[in-house]
């Protein structure tokens, strides 16, 4: 059983447990109460305590110590509260959770069911994790409530939360209001790390486009130095020379009928729009013509320039807008030019 079990070991972590100690780590940076990102995002409560009010962040004393908060807490009276500290050996954080159940359990003089309690944790050194730990009876805490009128007529109703001290840390008990604030700092939480991811995106984005900026000015101080390479050839290999000048003509030929004229386009629009349309945006990518424009009926210049042989299809990405008052309606025309073949077969 022993060779079984250090077949696990590497390095002096037992590989079996990795997966639970990740979502721990994950848990402590994000959910813990001690956590840096808690103590910035957690949501303000005002702590109601002997007659005072007091705003607190992430478990501390806030700066801004006037600022209205969405959540609120009363503190719970020392007599009502059975104050706990536990050292939790770091092997077992993973299951911290159930240590201190199995603690409040052993350690409750009241029944299961009446029994509420929070923790925090204090500190920790290499070897322990310290927690201070809070339990009381759900039966007297709404006793309290109800001789200190804490009802729905002071300071907010079923929201509000109870908090403890313990050894000398304000600790949350559970079930008392806390998933309000729980429920806001999640997404508050998730808003940040969808900006923070949208951040790194942009500086990929930014990366890439760099990157390949840097690719075509490289291919093209390639191509210049190839072609003066090329020119400082000898007499011999001018022919192969003028072979690779045919090749690229017979490309830039075929370039030319891949796309068409756009002065010819602008000139066939012109003769087929009537008096009361005009352009106002014409831009062409290939066989791809986009326009923009305005008539009286934006309708009929769509049918117009769909019947016309010339135009493979026509197409509004965007619905007709009246303009104004001018009795002129704005269209976008996405145009596809007919190839040769296709003209043939219309013709």
């Amino acid at each position: 059983m022993a060779a079984q079990s250090n077949q696990w070991v590497l390095f002096g972590i037992d590989m079996r447990h990795v997966g639970q100690q990740w979502l721990s780590a994950w848990r402590e940076l994000l959910l813990s109460t001690t956590s840096p990102l808690r103590q910035r995002l957690d949501e303000p409560v005002t702590l109601y305590r002997d007659g005072e009010a007091q705003v607190y962040q992430g478990g501390q004393p806030a700066a801004q110590t006037t600022q209205a908060t969405e959540c609120s807490a009363q503190l719970l009276p020392d007599q009502f509260v059975l104050a706990r500290a536990l050292s939790v050996p770091i092997a077992a954080e993973a299951e911290l959770t159930s240590v201190l159940a199995m603690e409040v359990a052993a350690a409750s003089p009241f029944n299961a069911e009446d029994t509420v309690f929070g923790w925090r944790e204090t500190g920790r050194d290499p070897q322990l994790v310290h927690v201070s730990m809070a339990i009381a009876s759900r039966t007297a805490i709404d006793r309290w409530r109800r001789d200190e009128q804490l009802s729905s007529a002071s300071h907010g109703a079923s929201d509000t939360e109870i908090w403890a001290e313990a050894n000398g840390a304000l600790v949350a008990l559970e079930g008392f209001g806390e998933a309000l604030r729980e429920r806001l700092y999640r997404r508050r939480l998730l808003r940040t790390g969808i900006l923070v991811g949208a951040v790194l995106a942009l500086i990929m984005v930014l990366a890439a486009v760099f990157a390949m900026e840097q690719r075509i000015s490289l291919n093209r101080f390639e191509y210049m130095q190839s072609r003066i390479q090329n020119e400082s050839q000898a007499v011999s290999a001018m022919r192969a020379t003028m072979v690779d000048a045919n090749e690229t003509i017979r490309a830039a030929n075929a370039l030319v009928a891949e796309y068409p004229n756009p002065h010819l386009e602008i000139a066939r629009l012109t003769e087929l729009l009537s008096d009361e349309a005009h352009i106002l945006h014409f831009s062409m990518r290939g066989r791809d013509l986009r326009v923009r424009g305005r008539a009286r009926d934006a309708a009929v210049v769509m049918q117009t320039l769909a019947q016309t042989p010339s135009f493979a299809s026509v197409t509004a990405p965007q619905a007709i807008t009246a303009v104004g008052n001018t009795g002129l309606e704005q269209f976008h025309l996405d145009i596809e030019l007919s190839t040769p073949a296709d003209a043939g077969d219309d013709s």
